[in-house]
């Protein structure tokens, strides 16, 4: 008999007014002494059977809860690639974001009948702006108001820079109108907006999913973190850069130009209008317009912007 069958037994006998030890007292005659077995046989039965029971309802509740949190994740679209590295950073350890347009070069084919199930289905659609995804844009437009509800165009909350050569042949004080076609909307590549946009989107992720707020804003504090460290890297490489190389990121991307150059390179390349004809066929050769399109904000992206920057300077650069 182990010592729980023998504490259960001491406690019922002893309510009855009968005293047992390690064993039976002698004074305890057969047939109390039959019940008592049977009373004791019959608690543990009880004990198992409720620790059974219990055991099973909460493995029930525990399926039922994963199962809850499958069903329930939020379905978060975004339009394209670089929007995805900023929007799955925020979504870590929750889902993963969907993205339209895989490939840039994309944005201006016809949404195909998947993209379409893609868009309809989404909880949030995060995008750029009509400017860069057109065929995107009147989608959405054909939808009506409850696919606009659920639509951010990221485009609309932050400064923009106007595209490089707008104002060739125009007045100095030309003024446009319509910020999608006059703005270059490839604003990821200025780590300083994105750490505006991750602001703006974090809580709108928590607004659409709620039951994950910690995590959002969690993420939201590592990423900030992590824009800034990208920040320090990216001027580092920009301090060693040679002049025909800022010249050369300076026709690629005005937000590149406006962070990283102080204003005497810049003024200077205004004024340098001279570029060997071997960096511009080695620029159209190798896709150099459509690489840094991609920049991620990590150490990968930045090799990948500086090998198209040796390939096509034919100098050697090192990030230190």
């Amino acid at each position: 008999m182990t010592n729980f069958y023998k504490i259960v037994l001491n406690y019922f006998i002893k309510n009855k007014g009968i005293t047992v030890g390690m064993g039976f007292a002698p004074r305890l005659n057969p047939i109390k002494k039959f019940r008592g077995i049977l009373v004791m046989v019959s608690i543990s039965k009880q004990i198992v059977l409720y620790v059974a029971l219990l055991f099973f309802s909460i493995s029930a509740v525990q399926a039922q809860q994963e199962s809850l949190s499958l069903t329930n994740q939020p379905k978060i679209v975004v339009s394209i690639e670089p929007l995805y590295e900023i929007v799955s950073s925020l979504s870590h350890g929750i889902v993963k974001p969907h993205v339209v347009y895989l490939n840039l070069s994309d944005i201006h084919k016809p949404l195909t009948a998947y993209q379409h199930g893609m868009l309809q289905n989404a909880d949030i659609i995060i995008r750029v702006g009509k400017g860069l995804e057109p065929l995107l844009d009147d989608f959405l437009q054909q939808q009506g108001q409850s696919i606009k509800n659920k639509t951010i165009t990221l485009s609309n909350y932050i400064p923009l820079l106007e595209k490089e050569g707008l104002r060739s042949g125009l007045p100095e004080n030309a003024i446009f109108t319509d910020r999608q076609t006059s703005s270059d909307l490839r604003f990821w590549m200025d780590p300083r907006l994105v750490k505006m946009l991750v602001s703006f989107i974090a809580p709108r992720l928590v607004t659409m999913d709620p039951l994950h707020q910690e995590e959002y804003l969690d993420n939201e504090i590592v990423l900030k973190a992590q824009l800034k460290k990208v920040e320090d890297k990216m001027l580092t490489l920009f301090n060693q850069l040679s002049f025909e190389q800022k010249f050369l990121i300076a026709r690629f991307n005005p937000y590149l130009k406006n962070r990283y150059m102080n204003f005497a390179d810049i003024n200077h390349v205004a004024a340098h209008n001279h570029i060997q004809p071997g960096v511009v066929s080695c620029i159209q050769n190798h896709s150099f317009s459509t690489i840094p399109l991609n920049l991620e904000y990590t150490e990968r992206a930045l090799n990948s912007l500086l090998q198209t920057l040796e390939l096509c300077s034919k100098s050697r650069i090192v990030i230190r």
